[in-house]
């Protein structure tokens, strides 16, 4: 079963937070970028393969925070867990990519608990590794202000850790410390919606992508 998805229109601004993380742009060509990907592509091109984290957020605002030669698609679909994935693999083939961004989580944990949750991911990341040229990403993912699923995604984003540990084509993205360590005044969640992060949420996200990729 879907998790279903409230319809309603979801703007993210545009901004920068500027008392808060700032933002950052550059057109300089970065060294981190080449060594993950091995120089392959003068068009570095990023796909991020998600659920409506990332479909709400814009691509966690990629598309501006780096440089121009950078490509950012984001083919995030609200309500999809990893299976969804695994049963849509010709919508990721399509697309020409260089390295891609895995966020999902929050719905497995809903539909699925722990259970499968590893071998899962180990097949969407076998498909990305054999099928196309490109380097992996994981995500551990914020555990939510939902308390029933907190402690499954904890579990989760464990296992996530563990995977990187044992391929070294995939690295990772530590979102749940940072959420976890986040001291500002200002909530991280909506008091109406306890799965999506609000605009303060979704930059943080989107710097850690930002910092991953860059190298910094």
């Amino acid at each position: 079963m879907k998790v279903q998805v409230p319809s309603k229109t979801f703007i993210i601004p545009i901004f920068c937070l500027v008392l808060f993380v700032g933002c950052y742009h550059s057109d300089k060509p970065t060294n981190q970028y080449l060594s993950l990907l091995g120089g392959v592509s003068l068009e570095r091109r990023i796909t991020i393969v998600g659920d409506s984290l990332g479909q709400w957020s814009d691509g966690f605002g990629l598309k501006t925070k780096l440089p121009s030669e950078y490509k950012v698609t984001d083919i995030s679909v609200a309500g999809y867990t990893i299976e969804d994935w695994l049963q849509n693999k010709n919508r990721m083939n399509a697309i020409p990519t260089d390295l891609w961004i895995i966020e999902l989580g929050t719905n497995d944990a809903m539909v699925y608990g722990t259970n499968g949750f590893e071998v899962r991911t180990k097949e969407l990341i076998s498909f990305l590794e054999s099928s196309l040229s490109s380097k992996v990403i994981l995500t551990t993912i914020p555990l939510t202000n939902m308390t029933s699923i907190r402690e499954t995604i904890r579990i989760n984003n464990q296992t996530i850790r563990q995977l990187k540990e044992k391929k070294t084509n995939v690295d990772y993205v530590e979102i749940e410390s940072i959420f976890e360590s986040y001291s500002g005044t200002i909530p991280l969640y909506p008091i109406s919606d306890p799965i999506h992060p609000n605009q303060i949420g979704y930059e943080l996200m989107g710097e850690a992508y930002r910092k991953k990729i860059l190298g910094i």
